[in-house]
């Protein structure tokens, strides 16, 4: 089953759209990456393999092929791995579809978590200059992620709860502090995320989403 996320590339003062393309399909185990990625990129196959059996999904044991499209672009850096995980997950079926018109960003750790991902103000500032209107990063980089305004900004907590397959639950509550983005008065809200491993189920609605204005 083919499944595709979206995430982004700066490349000197340009920015562009990744498109995330994971194909699973029969064969013999194997975990592939095409598309110019550099040793970063590269290295996701295992932290992704790591992260997803150790918040309780399942790896899946056939041919895995990851394509960053467009293949010209030079890949680099550790931000692909969230989308590249939620790919899989995708595509074996095993969580539901992010909101539509959204980007995920995000370096893990081998316990599922997202780490500090360098780079964040400019991949979110490309997100919102291409149309998009929604972006989930790790939770540590959520301020910096807010300074761009007209964007939803989900922050991903960690670490993750341990979920079950297809699972939803609820995370603890984030409680945000005054931040400060060129609008006086602008505040972060109050989000009520609901995970499932390395993502969430958005599209169920049942949490309250970090909205800038």
């Amino acid at each position: 089953m083919l499944a595709t996320t979206q995430s982004c590339a700066v490349v000197g003062l340009d920015g562009y759209i990744v498109q995330v393309e994971v194909d699973i399909s029969p064969g013999l185990p194997a975990f592939n990456i095409v598309g110019l990625p550099d040793t970063a990129v590269q290295e996701a196959r295992e932290r992704v393999r790591a992260a997803v059996r150790n918040t309780g999904c399942e790896f899946p044991l056939r041919r895995i092929t990851v394509n960053l499209a467009p293949a010209d672009l030079r890949k680099a850096g550790p931000a692909y791995d969230l989308p590249i995980a939620v790919g899989i997950l995708l595509s074996s079926e095993q969580v539901e579809p992010p909101q539509e018109g959204a980007i995920l960003l995000g370096e893990l750790s081998l316990d599922g978590s997202l780490r500090h991902t360098a780079g964040i103000l400019a991949m979110v500032s490309v997100a919102r200059d291409q149309g998009y209107t929604a972006v989930y990063v790790p939770a540590v980089d959520a301020p910096e992620a807010a300074l761009v305004e007209g964007l939803h900004v989900f922050p991903t907590p960690t670490p993750y709860q341990q979920l079950s397959r297809r699972r939803f639950i609820k995370s603890q509550l984030i409680t945000s502090k005054p931040i400060s983005s060129g609008n006086a008065g602008s505040k972060w809200g109050i989000c009520d995320l609901t995970l499932i491993g390395l993502i969430f189920d958005s599209m169920s609605k049942m949490g309250r989403q970090y909205a800038f204005h």
